[in-house]
């Protein structure tokens, strides 16, 4: 249906001058705009959730049956929003993109960085080099990324370290192993229990320990875990900060980041310095003249907050009502 919803959405844009009733009354053309913004809103915020229904999400691991498709979708739906000037929905769709389903460096790493380039260079062909859908879409990419990957020297984000999926008491234990900066940790358990916690390490860290079982006294056995160089390399802030300047980096020059980010570019500078962590907050942005009658203008968007200190992220959440619609006057030549 994703294909249904975007076509029938830029079919009713590019139809919007017969729609309009221009031998009305300016009450009649104002009730038709609105009625026109309100099918158009609604066409588009359902398009957004279905833009990876090739993406299966399972616990510590992300399958992606139609990768090539379902970026595509992606570019598709920033190409309508700009076209039809929806601009506060590209929050939404960058929010779903960068959801906390499974491991989120995993999809920043096969999804996200990889769809960067194909953004910048898919926008060249509007007016300005990146449009303002873009740089909102963008702006909340690299937010999640500071927010929810890269942290500060001190606390590392729930989710950005690998863990185990399973609730119970055991991988409760594990899991406080993987967050720590502990090297080793021996699990004193039965055989069940010690395979348990060795099975559900293994699919989540997928190499990144090893195993060992030693005895511990006369008819007892220990599970030892210790983890790899690699996994305490890429726990360590320097590996963290080198791998949010490379994504950074693909989104842009310095002077394109601090147009993107806005008022928050010192923020972005403080966290990659380890000085303060970014935190997520109410976005400002200024809407520019262009060709096609947009009016300059400013509007704030109530942008998505997640990450383990303010909870999981429940993409797609219906906003105020003043704040579900962009009005834009479609009367004007």
């Amino acid at each position: 249906m994703f294909e249904f919803w975007v076509n029938l959405a830029e079919g009713l844009w590019k139809k919007k001058d017969s729609l309009i009733p221009s031998g009305g009354t300016p009450e009649e053309r104002s009730g038709s705009t609105a009625v026109l913004n309100h099918i158009l809103d609604r066409l588009i915020v359902t398009a957004i959730p279905e833009y990876d229904s090739g993406i299966v999400y399972k616990p510590n691991v992300i399958v992606y049956y139609h990768l090539p498709q379902d970026q595509s979708r992606v570019l598709k739906l920033l190409d309508l929003m700009t076209l039809t000037n929806r601009i506060r929905h590209s929050v939404q769709l960058a929010t779903l993109v960068s959801r906390l389903q499974s491991h989120l460096p995993t999809k920043y790493k096969d999804f996200i960085i990889p769809l960067v380039p194909k953004l910048k260079a898919r926008f060249q062909k509007y007016h300005v080099s990146y449009s303002v859908v873009l740089d909102l879409f963008l702006h909340t990419l690299v937010g999640r990324y500071l927010q929810d990957i890269l942290g500060s020297p001190s606390w590392i984000p729930e989710a950005s370290v690998d863990k185990v999926d399973c609730r119970c008491d055991d991988c409760a234990w594990a899991n406080r192993f993987l967050r720590s900066g502990a090297v080793m940790d021996t699990f004193l358990l039965s055989q069940q229990r010690r395979s348990h916690i060795q099975g559900q390490l293994q699919t989540a860290l997928q190499g990144g320990l090893t195993f060992t079982t030693i005895p511990h006294g006369a008819r007892r056995y220990a599970l030892q875990v210790t983890k790899r160089h690699e996994t305490l390399e890429a726990g360590k802030w320097n590996t963290r900060v080198q791998k949010a300047c490379a994504f950074i980096a693909t989104v842009g020059t310095p002077n394109e980041l601090a147009r993107i980010m806005g008022d928050r570019y010192p923020d972005v500078q403080a966290a990659l310095a380890g000085t303060k962590p970014y935190e997520i907050g109410n976005l400002t942005f200024a809407i520019p003249q262009v060709e096609g009658g947009t009016t300059a203008g400013s509007s704030t968007v109530e942008a998505a907050t997640s990450g383990a200190r303010a909870g999981p992220v429940v993409a797609g959440v219906k906003r105020k009502a003043e704040d579900d619609e962009d009005v834009i006057d479609l009367t004007s030549d």
